[in-house]
């Protein structure tokens, strides 16, 4: 039965796949790497997350900046709050990847964002042009102490309320980010 689930019924699906891949990348280009390299190349490297690397690459929306101090906030608490497991937890969260790409932040396609967010009416489920015009150019917010940050992994897009407390934003990122869920917390 094992037999039957792992090779058989999948195996026009396993075809497709490979024919695709190799549409993309000859056999002879992959056959001068072992599949740990091409692992590493695919999915990054295993070492440490270099924050500041991060926030050296950073693109900022709706109002934050560098130093804005909702921003320094969670660089401050990327930095020194989170444990490694964290920061890879919050890579993840952010671009569906817990490791960092392997020539540096540098060369992540498209560049990690920050943009701020905001409830500029009870009903705005920002689905359409105007809430994302609007969220996209307006930093007022409100109820964002209730928000969690939420992302979109498409974009390496980190939609970071403006919170009022270093303490808040570090309680509801912890939390977003334990969760192992982005998009779904919009």
């Amino acid at each position: 039965m094992s037999h039957f689930c792992m090779h058989t019924q999948l195996k026009q699906q396993t075809v497709a796949f490979v024919q695709g891949f190799h549409s993309l990348i000859s056999k002879a280009w992959l056959s001068l790497f072992s599949p740990h390299e091409v692992q590493r190349l695919i999915s990054g490297d295993q070492v440490v997350i270099d924050i500041d690397d991060l926030r050296k690459h950073t693109q900022y929306f709706g109002g934050y900046h560098d130093k804005h101090r909702v921003v320094s906030w969670l660089w401050d608490t990327l930095r020194s709050d989170f444990t490694e497991q964290e920061r890879a937890s919050f890579l993840k969260f952010v671009t569906s990847c817990s490791k960092p790409p392997l020539l540096g932040f540098a060369h992540l396609e498209p560049p990690f964002s920050i943009r701020c967010v905001q409830l500029a009416e009870e009903e705005d489920r920002g689905d359409s042009l105007p809430s994302v015009l609007r969220g996209f150019f307006s930093t007022r917010k409100q109820g964002a102490k209730d928000r969690l940050p939420t992302a979109s992994t498409c974009f390496n897009l980190l939609k970071l309320p403006n919170y009022g407390k270093k303490s808040v934003l570090r309680e509801k990122l912890r939390y977003a980010v334990s969760c192992n869920a982005g998009f779904e917390l919009s």
